[in-house]
């Protein structure tokens, strides 16, 4: 009779152990260790991969796209001249009317500008981004109009890229990144009336990167 009494108490202590287990957020459902806690294990023992394609460099206006503030030609340095092209493809867009927009714009470009342009160039309302706005969209039209061919090309070459810098080895084992391309930099939009629409972000550089991989890895 002992051993019976002490064979239902395992019993019932052993549903109290499973009770717990069913409550405890470190168990799931078959009383093993869940995916929260297993997130803290080691995932990979080797990694290698090419790291991320960063945008590619500014090319500077040609010569006779001009920019005018207070009906003036003026000819900006070239990061101050990037920023202003951002503004002037979006242009047409409703952004450009709101003022949260504007202010915050105005406020970020203003950081990127020299000594002498942040002196001249003081009201948004008085820059004229016409004929950058007409540029781009030339360039947007010429895109549109690409012969297969060219099309063609540059399919080949994002595929080359793909090939190169869209897969890594985890463990011997190859595997296709999801996104290996750095976002280039242009204007926060944001959904709604987000209060920080219009600033700037940033282009990313290589020393702002960190790469996680192993140290014998090419």
């Amino acid at each position: 009779k002992m051993a019976e009494d002490r064979e239902s108490s395992d019993r019932k202590h052993e549903k109290s152990k499973k009770r717990d287990r069913k409550h405890d957020k470190n168990y799931d459902k078959k009383g093993k260790e869940s995916l929260e806690q297993k997130n803290d294990s080691v995932k990979w023992k080797f990694l290698e991969h090419k790291g991320p394609v960063f945008a590619p460099a500014y090319e500077p206006l040609p010569s006779n796209v001009k920019f005018y503030y207070n009906g003036k030609h003026v000819v900006l340095s070239e990061l101050a001249e990037e920023v202003a092209t951002f503004y002037a493809k979006m242009l047409d867009h409703d952004y450009t009317t709101k003022e949260v927009f504007n202010k915050n714009f105005l406020k970020d470009w203003r950081k990127t500008m020299t000594q002498k342009e942040k002196e001249l160039i003081t009201d948004l309302s008085l820059c004229n981004f016409k004929e950058m706005s007409v540029y781009f969209t030339k360039k947007s039209e010429e895109r549109k109009a690409m012969s297969k061919e060219e099309k063609k090309k540059i399919k080949e070459e994002n595929e080359a890229l793909q090939k190169e810098y869209g897969f890594c080895t985890i463990d011997g084992h190859k595997e296709k990144i999801g996104n290996f391309k750095i976002e280039p930099p242009g204007l926060f939009r944001g959904r709604g009336e987000h209060p920080k629409m219009g600033m700037l972000k940033k282009r990313v550089m290589p020393e702002d990167v960190l790469i996680n991989c192993s140290k014998d890895s090419n």
